[in-house]
């Protein structure tokens, strides 16, 4: 096997070239793909779509990290945005935010009526567990403190595809009970066709097809590989950022311990950066898990944190040593 079948072998079915590749054409199976995948996940029927940002032009891609969303705008005027977001760090949550708002205000010039504004809806397939349940899918809008929405009619609404959650769903489901949806997300997280090739549910059919069709065309493919390598090469960046961050947090620690008389500055240094970074990562308190570890198990954290997509999955992992 030559060098340029093995790499061929190993593009992710997630990339988000691919992705939009099989998402932004005009032809039949794109529309087809667009249109469901907006259909399960709002709930929202599609008749017609199209997408307003189409371009992939490799000139362009893998200079700097480029955002490869679909823009799209239904036959009543409505906006989605579907995104494949597979690298992740807590500013993202922002970038979701500010993009919503931009496409949103993007729809007027200056003096035209609020009136004219129409819903986005943002969807967003993202390699992470969610926070605070398991549910495949999770909606958010504007809402008071009882749960209350502010508007039935809110103009940015967010959907969250939490891939990782799939596995979990083949567990309690079976493959043979999931549908064309929990399928395509199963075939985004593994990049295993083997487990559903035999599968009929054409949403996962085109899927398969449009990544044997972008084989074909070599400039496209080196770039979907770039970038797959690009993306590696930032997480092991966000690795590397996270052990500075440690370390700083580390001599501010050992510094407010010498302050305070405290013997186990150092520790307590530890302990407070490592909190900061599992709230950042996985939304959660782990302030008294912290203080029941050892200085061995507190030492081992900061290498599993992108290992491990839960803070159950990290505690497991960090009890167990």
């Amino acid at each position: 096997m030559t060098q340029r079948n093995s790499e061929k072998a190993v593009l992710k079915y997630c990339n988000d070239l691919f992705f939009k590749y099989t998402l932004a054409q005009e032809d039949e199976d794109s529309i087809f793909a667009r249109n469901t995948i907006i259909e399960r996940v709002t709930g929202i029927r599609v008749k017609e779509s199209t997408v307003l940002n189409p371009n992939l032009d490799p000139k362009t891609l893998g200079k700097k990290k480029i955002i490869l969303d679909v823009h799209v705008r239904d036959e009543k005027d409505r906006m989605f945005c579907i995104e494949m977001q597979t690298t992740f760090t807590p500013s993202e949550w922002k970038r979701f935010e500010f993009y919503g708002a931009r496409i949103l205000s993007n729809q007027l010039e200056s003096g035209d009526e609020y009136e004219r504004l129409q819903p986005v809806h943002q969807i967003i397939f993202i390699d992470r567990y969610p926070w605070n349940n398991r549910n495949l899918i999770n909606h958010y809008q504007m809402r008071t403190e009882k749960g209350k929405v502010e508007s039935k009619d809110a103009l940015i609404k967010r959907s969250y595809i939490h891939l990782p959650v799939i596995n979990d769903l083949v567990k309690e489901k079976g493959l043979e009970r999931m549908d064309d949806f929990e399928l395509l997300c199963l075939l985004f997280e593994n990049n295993d066709k083997n487990a559903i090739l035999k599968t009929k549910e054409r949403l996962v059919r085109i899927f398969m097809k449009k990544y044997d069709e972008l084989q074909k065309n070599d400039e496209l493919w080196s770039t979907a590989m770039a970038i797959q390598m690009g993306e590696a090469r930032y997480r092991n960046g966000l690795n590397d950022s996270y052990k500075e961050g440690l370390e700083k947090g580390l001599e501010q620690g050992i510094e407010k311990g010498r302050e305070e008389g405290i013997k186990e500055g150092k520790e307590t240094g530890e302990r407070l950066i490592l909190k900061q970074l599992i709230e950042n990562i996985y939304h959660e308190d782990a302030s008294i898990w912290l203080q029941t570890l050892t200085a061995g198990q507190i030492t081992s954290i900061p290498e599993n944190l992108h290992t491990c997509k839960t803070l159950d999955q990290l505690k497991r992992k960090i009890e167990n040593k």
